[in-house]
């Protein structure tokens, strides 16, 4: 309030006072993020977060405080003036809350043209009735939820196939009606059988052997009778340590080497060592290609499933303390890690990588180990970095496979990233760490170190990936999408691609870039996705980028010279690990083909001088991107994804849950073949391919899975006029009528139309 002064001035109450501006001393993160600074270079905030700590200079910008009592009315005033200079200090006073006042409208003013911008910016919405440019993606690609009784529920989301057929609303006809054919109708209803005999024969092989699971002999006793002879686990740890302890780090290697050298001389381990080993061994077998052969007899291999059900049952016998031992999270860890290579169901692992996590927190890893007041010795305090690092990583892969939130955010843990060294360098009686190597070294655990420094981005990309419903344009997205393209740069400068003689350093350097790069390309085609595929107004940055990344993805073996005595190892591990980031690739892929030839169409309609119609912006937008090089030509686009396609069914049996993924495939890619193309009779040759591997791979004739019994799905099948392929009236079945032929073929393809083909019917009857 404004009161009258004995001189007559009008001046404001007497404790708005006006602070004095003073030297900002905190750096720029501190300040804005309000906290306590040390004031070293860096900060020890900014060495926690792994943030750039800066500094303002003298007389730059923002070198003084700009805070003032103007803005906290309530602060009391400071009265130690003396009484004869009262009317000087009132002018004084006077002379700054004036100007306190002019600063305060500047700002407001300030204040109001930034909302009036936001108003009027291109991503936000028009006031003048046009439609949003918000980042808004279709719902159809965005996420599903399957419904099954009522209560059976299970949730979709942007890279899943049953979400990507969506965009291909002529290939979701074709198997909707079977093409309008009874050859194509054969073939679908063969695959089914087909499938249905490899899931069963896939739940075969993962089933434990009852008598090592059920017996009431010791858990050790039971875990060291399934272990294979001494050679055979040489050759299985060996392949561990090179191909898993390099992202993922677990274990010390010396340590664990000392010990497993001790076993096989007869010295008795603790506990928790046979779980570890056969864990190890597990993840081993699989990457070599588990039941193919490998070794004289697959007798001197390991049953995965039993032994990942007997670590399992040692792990659930822990109790108190046993529970917060480090060895126990490591087995934890391995545990969870054998169990993904053996199910390939992602939402068990991400639901039970949620206690793993949790359990991580409690023995306080994600805490840095110099934050506690107990000294943890250097040895265990960088064991415990690398083990909190390769939690995280199993995290974000988990979360992104699934399309659910990571279990850690950004800012809820402040361990430090491990250092770049060799595992012989460090001994559980060293006094303190040496100093870190190089990143352009190769140690043990280079990789983890480097894939460490993305790990704030990568963060981002995959909360950003959660909540798109909440952004409002697409700056944090282009932000963040620049952030892995320059990770993705830096790996190509650290790891420039070398001519070696060596063929087990060539496969070695080739690993190591791949597991980088992809490390980065995965939560870049996760952020990029939803926008890259039916967003009209995505910038074009993001539809060239997202289908450059797919091209990358689908050609990592081009640089793999296919002569070499080790091709076939890594086509299988490719394979194995990037297998779905493949199949949603190749939809990526497909898509960009079917916009480019829509657009083709459009031109062409649009040079008749009877239409008006303006092509789409999406299929413009893809056009664009794949003339943005040759390597993304329509030519190389077919190419690549058809490579891919014959690439699976040679390797059919390898598949087993996904045959529904390579048949959605198959049908898409030939659908969008161009109009010199007959796509019907395409898709019918490539039908004919998959059953032909299909058969080949469960060793069953044609005519022995045309009499398999057909399962009858619940409730009524719509009649439709359909004349049967008189080739499957086989002996079986010699008295059955036309229309019990056409219930029981519809009645097989409904099964599968409900539970895969559409991912938003619910209670519909299959047609």
């Amino acid at each position: 309030m404004a009161e009258n002064t004995p001189n007559g001035i009008i001046t404001l109450a007497q404790h708005r006072v006006v602070k004095r501006p003073r030297p900002v001393k905190s750096c720029l993160e501190c300040r804005r993020r309000k906290l306590k600074c040390d004031r070293l270079m860096p900060c020890t905030q900014c060495q926690r977060s792994q943030r750039p700590c800066r500094y303002v200079a003298d007389g730059e910008a923002g070198s003084v405080s700009d805070a003032s009592d103007a803005d906290i009315p309530d602060r009391a005033s400071k009265r130690h003036c003396a009484k004869s200079n009262h009317d000087d200090n009132l002018l004084d006073t006077h002379s700054q809350a004036s100007t306190s006042l002019l600063e305060d409208y500047g700002a407001r003013i300030e204040r109001l043209e930034q909302v009036l911008l936001e108003k009027t910016s291109p991503f936000t919405e028009r006031s003048s009735g046009c439609r949003s440019q918000r980042p808004v993606a279709s719902a159809l690609t965005m996420r599903g939820l399957t419904v099954k009784g009522g209560s059976r529920t299970r949730f979709f989301g942007p890279s899943s196939v049953r979400v990507l057929v969506n965009l291909f609303d002529e290939a979701k006809e074709f198997m909707f009606s079977g093409g309008d054919s009874s050859d194509v109708l054969n073939s679908f209803l063969l695959i089914h059988k087909i499938h249905k005999a490899v899931q069963e024969a896939h739940r075969k092989l993962t089933s434990p052997i009852a008598v090592f699971v059920d017996s009431m002999t010791p858990i050790q006793k039971r875990m060291a009778d399934v272990l294979p002879a001494r050679a055979a686990c040489d050759h299985l740890v060996q392949f561990y340590m090179e191909e898993s302890e390099t992202l993922y780090r677990v274990l010390h290697i010396p340590s664990f080497m000392s010990q497993y050298n001790q076993h096989w001389e007869g010295i008795q381990q603790l506990d928790y060592f046979l779980p570890q080993l056969l864990s190890i061994l597990c993840i081993g077998y699989r990457f070599l290609r588990a039941g193919k052969g490998q070794f004289h007899n697959d007798r001197d291999g390991i049953h995965i499933p039993t032994a990942c059900a007997l670590v399992r049952a040692w792990l659930d016998s822990l109790r108190g303390k046993q529970l917060v031992e480090f060895s126990s999270l490591q087995t934890e860890v391995l545990a969870l890690m054998a169990q993904r290579v053996l199910n390939t169901q992602n939402h068990e692992a991400w639901q039970h990588l949620g206690l793993l996590v949790r359990m991580a927190m409690t023995m306080g890893l994600h805490r840095d180990p110099s934050e506690f007041s107990h000294k943890i010795v250097p040895f265990w305090a960088e064991q415990r970095r690398k083990l909190w690092i390769t939690i995280l990583e199993l995290d974000i892969h988990m979360s992104m496979q699934c399309n659910l939130p990571s279990c850690i955010r950004e800012g809820d843990f402040t361990c430090q990233p491990p250092r770049n060294l060799n595992d012989d360098e460090l001994y559980p009686n060293m006094i303190e760490l040496p100093p870190p190597k190089p990143i352009e070294v190769d140690t043990n655990s280079r990789i983890q170190v480097f894939a460490a420094m993305t790990l704030r981005t990568r963060f981002k990309a995959v909360d950003l990936v959660n909540r798109i419903d909440t952004l409002q344009d697409y700056q944090q997205i282009l932000d963040i999408g620049n952030e892995l393209e320059q990770a993705l740069d830096d790996i190509r400068c650290v790891l420039p691609q070398r001519h070696v003689n060596n063929v087990t350093q060539e496969r070695r350097q080739w690993m190591t870039r791949i597991i980088l790069d992809m490390n980065c390309r995965r939560p870049l085609l996760a952020l990029y996705r939803p926008f890259a595929l039916s967003s009209a107004d995505a910038p074009q940055q993001i539809m060239t980028g997202y289908l450059k990344s797919c091209m990358i993805l689908l050609s990592y073996l081009e640089d793999v010279d296919p002569s070499t005595p080790d091709f076939p190892y890594i086509r299988h591990m490719q394979h194995l690990v990037f297998r779905r980031d493949i199949f949603h690739a190749s939809f990526g892929v497909c898509y960009y083909m079917k916009q480019i030839q829509s657009n083709a169409v459009s031109k062409r309609e649009a040079e008749t001088p009877e239409s008006n119609s303006k092509p789409d912006p999406i299929e413009v937008a893809c056009t664009t991107a794949s003339k943005s090089s040759m390597l993304l030509s329509l030519p190389r686009l077919r190419a690549t994804v058809e490579k891919v396609i014959d690439s699976m069914i040679t390797r059919i049996s390898e598949i087993g849950p996904d045959l529904k993924d390579l048949v959605s495939l198959t049908i898409v890619f030939y659908t969008y073949q161009g109009e010199t193309h007959e796509p019907k009779k395409e898709v019918q040759q490539a039908l004919q391919r998959i059953v032909e591997a299909g058969l080949q791979s469960i060793h069953v004739s044609p005519e022995n899975i045309s009499s398999m019994p057909m399962v009858q799905p619940a409730g009524q099948i719509q009649m439709i006029d359909f004349q049967p392929d008189p080739s499957l009236m086989t002996d079986t079945e010699p008295y059955m009528s036309t229309a019990d032929m056409q219930n029981s073929l519809w009645g097989d393809y409904g099964v599968w139309d409900v539970e895969f083909w559409d991912p938003y019917m619910t209670n519909r009857t299959p047609i």
